[in-house]
């Protein structure tokens, strides 16, 4: 059941352990479960942090979607079809840069950065901030992927925490 007036989901997507290089795809269309309060419904999302327990602090180009569509293996450059590029009904693509407002923060394992926008500044990945999701007409999620900016490597999986912060509108 979704909270009156919005909701925060925390999201780990998987990652390739090891490589990725630039402009390949950092994991698999991803769910964001209760995006929108209702079947088909809108939202707004108005903050999104990003805790990253590897402390890689890569930059990235996020892709929001209605659909659950890759955009190529995981791991691999970007290879979507036109029909399925159609099929995921994008939403919104913008990069995250992490220049613009990391914290490092120490953890038993070492350090771990965490990033947040909000839309409140107006400077680079922040004006892009808030953004309208729309869920599928059968769903109250919405999807994303990440593109990576720059060679990167993870030591684990679950090294990328999402964390959105919603809005309802409907």
């Amino acid at each position: 059941m979704p909270y009156p007036g919005g909701t925060v989901v925390r999201v780990k997507p998987t990652l390739i352990a090891g490589t990725t290089h630039d402009n390949d795809v950092m994991f698999d269309a991803t769910e964001i479960p209760g995006a929108v309060s209702n079947r088909g419904g809108i939202s707004k999302l108005v903050g999104i942090t990003i805790i990253d327990k590897d402390q890689e602090s890569h930059d990235m180009e996020l892709i929001f979607m209605e659909n659950q569509v890759n955009f190529g293996n995981a791991g691999d450059p970007t290879t979507i079809t036109d029909a399925n590029l159609a099929s995921a009904k994008v939403l919104h693509a913008f990069p995250i840069d992490w220049s613009d407002g990391q914290i490092v923060v120490a953890q038993d394992s070492g350090s771990a950065a965490i990033f947040s926008t909000s839309g409140l500044t107006g400077t680079s990945d922040k004006s892009y901030m808030p953004l309208i999701l729309k869920a599928g007409s059968n769903t109250t999620s919405v999807y994303f992927t990440a593109i990576s900016a720059a060679e990167m490597a993870y030591a684990a999986t679950d090294d990328l925490e999402f964390v959105f912060h919603i809005e309802y509108l409907d």
